[in-house]
């Protein structure tokens, strides 16, 4: 993983644009997220997960704002990502998926240096790569559960609530006992 400087020229941004009324609330996702909540995770890209503030309400979605607050900050860009501090950063709009939103609300303050940032928690995090079932996100879900680093009994919530169960009984058999559930 990068260095926490250039983590905390992210947040430096990431906060300027929130002070700016460019983005709303947000929280640190992906390999970053599981690297803060447990041990370095290989990563090449830092996932912002984010809403609009206020929300966009049009029939597509568009992160022109953010782009154009690249553009006036001199920020390199493209397709998928803003370079902010050595970090290829991509902004995920959470919106429109109540797992991601319960993950933006329930996400936890971490302090690094002077930096403070929020972090969606393991549980939210692990039910996300459920969803992506990408074998990169599964090898991050045995890793956490090796390291006890998820409260079971939220876990199971999530996984009942966002209906995600099936999916995880169905890869459950790599993992520590504490996490193995029932249908």
């Amino acid at each position: 993983m990068r260095d926490s400087l250039k983590l905390g020229k992210v947040v430096e941004v990431l906060d300027d644009m929130l002070s700016r009324g460019i983005i709303g609330e947000y929280a640190v996702g992906g390999a970053v997220a599981a690297s803060l909540s447990y041990q370095p995770i290989s990563t090449n890209d830092l996932d912002i997960f984010f809403l609009f503030e206020p929300p966009q309400t049009g029939l597509i979605l568009s992160l022109e704002p953010i782009y154009n607050y690249a553009r006036e900050h001199g920020l390199d860009y493209d397709d998928d990502s803003i370079h902010i501090g050595g970090w290829p950063v991509q902004f995920i709009e959470s919106s429109l998926d109540p797992l991601w939103t319960e993950g933006l609300a329930k996400a936890r303050t971490l302090s690094f240096d002077e930096y403070r940032i929020k972090v969606i928690p393991p549980e939210h995090l692990a039910v996300m790569w459920v969803q992506a079932g990408r074998g990169k996100d599964l090898r991050k879900i045995q890793e956490f559960s090796e390291g006890a680093v998820m409260n079971a009994g939220i876990l199971h919530d999530l996984l009942q609530r966002f209906g995600y169960l099936d999916k995880w009984l169905s890869i459950q058999e790599k993992l520590s006992d504490e996490y193995k559930f029932e249908q």
